[in-house]
């Protein structure tokens, strides 16, 4: 009896997780900041993404978790919105423009040298396009974020838009 329980666990354990569709996206992003990109969904629901991603000199690395969203369910299933959030950690080496003022010219834009280690906050909102014959993806997105640089600037960036075309993996 308990030989037999146990094995209808095992197939009903197993029917379920066949029953579960994963896609798995690898591509690239342009913007701000540009990379490589690679993406796993999990019913056409949620996501995990992970961007290697280069800016001002440096490298980051990107994780996100987002949902995803049919745009029209009655006409068109190819369009989707996706919406999330999540962290990055890498480092940076390039400059930083900075409003500074001046008694005799008033506000003037410098810029100012930054290296080091960044850890920062994300937030991602994005439409994409999913070819119904080709397994191409493309996507448009707006991903603001926070950041401490060098332990001693906080920079925010509400304008980090970037597209991106990637390759689709179904299972």
């Amino acid at each position: 009896m308990k030989n037999i329980l146990t094995l209808i666990l095992i197939i009903a354990f197993g029917y379920s997780l066949q029953s579960q569709a994963f896609e798995r996206q690898l591509g690239l992003r342009l913007g701000t900041m540009s990379g490589i990109t690679g993406k796993v969904i999990k019913d056409r629901k949620t996501a995990i993404e992970g961007t290697l991603g280069f800016r001002k000199g440096g490298v980051q690395l990107y994780t996100l978790l987002e949902a995803y969203k049919m745009l029209d369910k009655n006409t068109n299933q190819n369009w989707f919105m996706y919406f999330g959030g999540g962290a990055h950690v890498g480092f940076i080496n390039g400059y930083n423009r900075v409003r500074r003022w001046s008694n005799t010219t008033g506000y003037y834009w410098d810029e100012e040298r930054v290296s080091g280690p960044v850890f920062g906050l994300d937030a991602v909102m994005g439409v994409e396009y999913n070819f119904p014959v080709l397994p191409i993806v493309l996507f448009f997105e707006i991903k603001p974020m926070a950041e401490l640089q060098s332990f001693n600037r906080v920079r925010i960036n509400f304008w980090d838009t970037g597209i991106g075309i990637v390759y689709r993996f179904n299972n």
